[in-house]
């Protein structure tokens, strides 16, 4: 393989350790801050947080897809034949990353732009500012949708380890 490839690899590493942390930070950052601010400030903390935050993973995870599709292919053909032996770690791998991808949509786009837009459920219009409590419900859920999005980064970044050795 290109010495290149060498480098898409250290991206690629890079990018899984930028979205692990900044996921675990933000689960572990919430409750602290639930405890510290009263429900209409913390709501507004967190609309603030996530206007960074979702960008933030957003590139991270362009990122890991395309170095991480770049070196594949690389991979694929410096393996030749022998790229079957890698199918199952490789499968669970893509497994991982597709859910989380499905998941991080549900968090940006269900849960992040009706916090940060301030829209209430099923578009109706009403200001979601109207009820703190309808704010907190949605950082709520938007907390376990982090969550669950941590363990599949954590599950993707096992079976990346488990490719070198298999299992």
């Amino acid at each position: 393989m290109p010495r290149s490839y060498f480098w898409i690899l250290y991206l690629h590493i890079l990018a899984a350790c930028l979205y692990t942390g900044a996921a675990a930070f933000v689960s572990i950052f919430l409750p602290v801050l639930r405890r510290r601010l009263s429900p209409g400030e913390f709501a507004g903390e967190v609309a603030a947080v996530v206007r960074f935050y979702h960008p933030f993973i957003l590139v991270c995870m362009g990122v890991l897809i395309m170095t991480g599709a770049w070196y594949l292919t690389g991979l694929k053909a410096a393996m030749g034949p022998g790229f079957g032996a890698i199918f199952l770690p490789l499968g669970l791998k893509l497994g991982a990353v597709f859910l989380m991808v499905m998941g991080m949509s549900f968090q940006f786009f269900a849960l992040g732009l009706r916090l940060t837009r301030g829209t209430g459920p099923a578009g109706n219009g009403r200001p979601l500012a109207a009820g703190t409590e309808e704010r907190l419900a949605v950082i709520r859920a938007l907390e376990k949708a982090n969550l669950v999005n941590l363990f599949l980064g954590v599950l993707a970044i096992f079976f990346g380890l488990v490719l070198n050795k298999g299992f």
